[in-house]
């Protein structure tokens, strides 16, 4: 495997010296989009240019003599990241990628170049974007569109909406992981944020990315062996010394500036595949919103972030003009997040104050107030039930709703002939099979076209739904189950799902929509999906439906459940699945269907199409009848909507 891993990265390398493209574009601070926002919106159209590259982390042609000389480090094409030298996947030759800053309902329009010098494709999801109109925009590869092929572009064009902290990333293989991420904020007018009184200044240098970087590339295995994760702050971090001579040095950390007397709007976006806490020494953080939508202030110590997650807080700088750490600890709650250190560091500045690193504080954090902690049990935690939100209830979600589906999240063990070939035997101590994840016991099977656009052309027997589930249960805890598993929901429906987790940490993320959490708990581990449904039956679990908080994202911890709901009312079929990006990898989703064909909006005209070479089977002549058609052709879907000419 080390062979395997080694001989991938120098290949990378060697591309990168090869390359003759060079193609890249910043996203200026001035950029027309970046203005205060009103209401009634004044939208404007928001254009950017995203090439997708391969480079090298402290590449010495770029980085010189960065960090024994400072600004070295600072030279254009330099990435110093933690300082340990690796290929990355960069936007625009940045890491973080290019953000992007815009106002609620302005139309953002993305060209992305794939210039990753091999034969990759990719694609950008655009996170928490609810593509409402625009669902071939979403971004997942295969699920709403064709990977961007290798030295080609494809343009995405959508609104701004909802407003809040959101962030864009690549969804193509495990690219999220080594690099090509970015912030996404979609600003408000004052009158349409409830906490706006609170702080005196959002500025664009208060966003915060955290992820654990690995140390090596990821492979299609998962953690590549040996691989060691450490946090970073938007992408710095000081996890290799560097020693000339007496002098150990580190590559530059992250530093935040503000002005005493002020109040400041920070917003905190988890890249990471291990939970975090963020916190400020000597600093209170008011909490204000979560994944873009406002909540009731909720003043910490600490804030947790899982992956996907984000958390807008307030910091008010009422201590001495000093310098203050700024702190991202990792939650040791799986395996991967085990190996590495537990902690980075930036530095909260205040004006005036020495460029020095600042002294360390004496308490432990024992008795800290902890918001959104990795186990609900957690001494002095704030969970998201207890959390109120700052957005009016939505009245259909207070009755009993129209669908519940319980769905188990949990690890099986797959089959020797999925993953192991019986033509080499195994020694008989050895492990026969290899655990994957499973939503159901089913393991997602990626479709051979786009689930969206090329419905047709994927034969029916690759399909299976999760109503069909409790008849395939006992087969599939007995033997490995894959297929492109699809929960079908009508137009309108309310619906409720009840995810239980089985094992492991599972921060679960959903496409086109936001959902209220109206309950969780904790349960003994290796709980199963018949305790909760049990549970429930008996009238011992609650529901909270007034003031629950709106998410895209839930942490779920290991032998605990979240009840979420959500009002069908955005048709597509969109992605619902665990944002750890190997629990993803090895088969954690599924792809939540809302409407029927004739209900989705036409493709965008000449929408790429991409699929096996071989005919597709039967099966989906019907259904491919009702395949949606560019704008421009004619279906007969489209004609019901389009308004009939007067007569003459």
């Amino acid at each position: 495997m080390a062979r395997l891993v080694y001989s991938a990265a120098l290949g990378i390398i060697i591309t990168l010296l090869l390359a003759s493209i060079c193609y890249t574009q910043t996203v200026p601070a001035d950029h027309e989009c970046v203005r205060e926002c009103k209401w009634p919106p004044e939208p404007k159209t928001c254009r950017y240019v995203f090439t997708m590259e391969w480079r090298l982390a402290m590449w010495p042609a770029a980085c010189f003599d960065c960090p024994f000389n400072m600004t070295d480090c600072d030279r254009p094409g330099c990435i110093p990241v933690n300082g340990v030298e690796r290929p990355i996947f960069v936007v625009n030759r940045q890491l973080p990628g290019p953000p992007i800053q815009v106002c609620e309902d302005d139309t953002v329009e993305v060209k992305v170049w794939n210039r990753l010098g091999n034969s990759d494709g990719t694609s950008v999801h655009w996170h928490a974007i609810h593509q409402r109109g625009t669902p071939y925009m979403d971004g997942p590869a295969m699920i709403t569109q064709c990977p961007i092929s290798p030295q080609s572009s494809f343009t995405y064009n959508f609104k701004a909406y909802p407003g809040g902290t959101h962030y864009w990333h690549s969804h193509s293989n495990l690219q999220r992981i080594d690099g090509g991420f970015g912030a996404f904020i979609v600003n408000q007018a004052p009158d349409r944020d409830p906490n706006s009184d609170l702080y005196d200044f959002d500025l664009p240098e208060h966003v915060v990315i955290v992820q654990a970087w690995p140390d090596l590339p990821a492979t299609p295995f998962g953690e590549t062996p040996g691989q060691i994760p450490a946090p970073t702050i938007n992408a710095k971090g000081q996890f290799k010394q560097f020693v000339k001579g007496n002098d150990t040095v580190y590559t530059p950390r992250e530093v935040f500036q503000v002005k005493q007397g002020q109040r400041y709007r920070f917003r905190v976006i988890g890249n990471n595949n291990c939970h975090m806490y963020v916190s400020v020494d000597g600093h209170n953080l008011t909490a204000i919103a979560t994944d873009g939508a406002p909540i009731k202030p909720v003043s910490v110590d600490r804030i947790g972030v899982a992956s996907g997650e984000r958390y807008d807080f307030v910091l008010t700088a009422d201590q001495d003009v000093g310098n203050y750490w700024f702190r991202v600890q990792v939650h040791e709650g799986i395996f991967y997040c085990r190996n590495g250190p537990q902690e980075e560091l930036a530095i909260l500045r205040y004006e005036s104050a020495p460029e020095e690193e600042p002294q360390e504080v004496s308490d432990d954090g024992a008795n800290d107030l902890i918001l959104n902690p990795a186990t609900l049990d957690t001494p002095n935690g704030i969970n998201l039930i207890d959390v109120e939100s700052a957005v009016p209830d939505d009245e259909r979600l207070l009755n009993e709703p129209d669908k519940r589906f319980y769905l188990e999240l949990g690890w099986t063990e797959a089959s020797p002939q999925h993953f192991n070939s019986q033509d080499y035997p195994h020694p008989p101590e050895s492990e026969p099979g290899q655990y994957t994840t499973h939503m159901n016991y089913v393991s997602f099977k990626i479709p051979p076209s786009p689930l969206l656009s090329q419905y047709g052309d994927i034969p029916k027997k690759d399909f299976c739904y999760i109503d069909e589930y409790p008849a395939g249960r006992e087969k599939c805890t007995r033997e490995y189950c894959s297929c492109t598993q699809i929960l079908k929901l009508e137009l309108g429906q309310v619906v409720e799902l009840v995810l239980v987790s089985e094992g492991s940490e599972h921060p679960m993320h959903i496409h086109g929509y936001s959902f209220r959490v109206v309950g969780s708990g904790g349960l003994p581990d290796r709980v199963t999906v018949e305790d909760v449904i049990e549970m429930d039956k008996q009238g011992d679990i609650t529901r909270k439906l007034e003031g629950a908080v709106l998410k895209d994202n839930v942490p779920m911890e290991n032998g605990g459940y979240y009840i979420v709901r959500f009002v069908a009312d955005n048709p597509g079929k969109w992605l619902f699945h665990c944002h750890d990006i190997f629990h993803h990898d090895y088969g954690m989703q599924i792809v939540i269907q809302v409407g029927e064909e004739s209900d989705l909006p036409p493709m965008p005209a000449d929408f790429p199409r991409c699929g096996s070479w071989s005919k597709p089977a039967d099966e989906n002549k019907e259904e491919s009848k009702k395949e949606r058609k560019p704008n421009g052709e004619d279906n007969e879907p489209a004609k019901k909507r389009r308004k009939q000419p007067s007569a003459k």
